[in-house]
């Protein structure tokens, strides 16, 4: 039986615009999935998600740390993508510390949410059985993968969206898909 992918965005609050960009995104996915998105400063979450997204922009904020350091803990798949921005001396050190980690860099948030989903689309690829994805599903997430490498956007900052949906993480659910208990729909705030 096909589970909903649950992703965890660890970031400090000068990235909101991406985790509200990355939140749009998801629902625009090709292919039917279901996403449980939970974030900072949701510690607790960490634990039960599926795999791990961190972002790092100009500074380092509580408790983005204490998440990584669970993401680890609970051995979750990290993906990790920095702003190309100056960094506080916070933000500086965390970089150096997480060395390790295979930084993606993004150069404006189009790039990042190029990276995000084709990083996403390997994941479920890598996971087809437990998603339940089809063959067909898998070959439009190839060609999805593809598009994606084959795009580049003009350099410069893209315009950040506009906060329209669940500011303190949600769930997407892909048409026809069992709405988990207790779900709503949330409409536009204008």
């Amino acid at each position: 039986m096909a589970s909903q992918v649950r992703l965890f965005i660890s970031a400090g609050p000068d990235l909101e615009p991406a985790r509200e960009l990355l939140g749009q995104a998801l629902a625009e996915f090709p292919i039917n999935v279901g996403w449980v998105i939970k974030r900072t400063p949701d510690v607790d979450s960490v634990a039960e998600s599926h795999l791990f997204v961190l972002l790092l922009g100009v500074d380092i904020t509580a408790p983005v740390g204490l998440e990584l350091y669970w993401a680890r803990r609970t051995e979750k798949p990290i993906y990790a993508y920095r702003m190309e921005t100056h960094r506080t001396p916070a933000g500086q050190v965390f970089l150096q510390e997480t060395s390790l980690l295979d930084w993606r860099r993004c150069r404006d948030l189009a790039a990042l949410r190029r990276h995000v989903l084709a990083d996403l689309s390997r994941f479920l690829l890598g996971n087809l059985e437990r998603y339940g994805i089809t063959v067909l599903e898998a070959e439009r997430l190839r060609m999805f993968i593809e598009s994606l490498e084959k795009t580049t956007e003009p350099a410069g900052e893209q315009p950040a969206p506009k906060p329209a949906g669940a500011a303190g993480g949600g769930v997407i659910l892909a048409p026809g898909k069992d709405e988990p208990r207790g779900a709503r729909l949330i409409g536009d705030r204008g």
